[in-house]
């Protein structure tokens, strides 16, 4: 088992602290059909491709707690929202790490966070969304292609370009970088 350092722990909650401080207002945008615009994802993503999987795993869900627990929007944490998070932060350190390693640095961002996206923020939430009863009673596959579709694209760009802007910066601070 490697041994963990101040640093990697310094980091992950660093980016936990972040990803729960992005998910509340006024930095997430609520939307009529219980959607929202989050930059959430990005600290989660940076946690995960830096540290690892693990590291990712627990940052989703450390930061989904607190967000909870931190935001004024009312709503109560739920498990199944918490699988979606801790499934963010796992795969993509997953592919990114063991599947993509020897990718460019652009290209391996992309084929770590879009399947990801698909899976767990398109399919898995509409899901739980489509459990809970807040798609309006629209069927799981109208309320995906209308309401959700869109969102998780865009986001998903936006995500790409932040994590792929940020990311050589992060792992140089996490190693160490210079210090001059």
């Amino acid at each position: 088992m490697r041994r963990v350092t101040t640093r990697q722990l310094t980091f992950a909650a660093m980016f936990a602290a972040l990803a729960a401080l992005l998910s509340i207002y006024p930095f997430t945008f609520y939307l009529p059909d219980f959607s929202r615009i989050t930059f959430r994802e990005i600290p989660i993503y940076l946690c995960s491709f830096a540290l690892g999987p693990v590291w990712g795993g627990l940052c989703a869900l450390v930061s989904d707690l607190l967000g909870t627990f931190i935001s004024n929007s009312g709503n109560a944490w739920n498990p199944m929202f918490a699988i979606s998070a801790v499934l963010s932060g796992v795969l993509p350190g997953l592919l990114f790490r063991y599947v993509f390693k020897r990718e460019k640095l652009t290209l391996a961002t992309t084929l770590s966070i879009v399947p990801v996206n698909i899976a767990v923020s398109l399919f898995l939430t509409t899901l739980w969304f489509q459990l809970l009863g807040f798609t309006g009673g629209m069927p799981f596959w109208a309320y995906l292609l209308i309401r959700r579709m869109w969102l998780v694209a865009v986001m998903t760009v936006v995500q790409i370009i932040a994590v792929r802007a940020l990311y050589p910066v992060v792992q140089k601070g996490i190693q160490g970088g210079d210090h001059s």
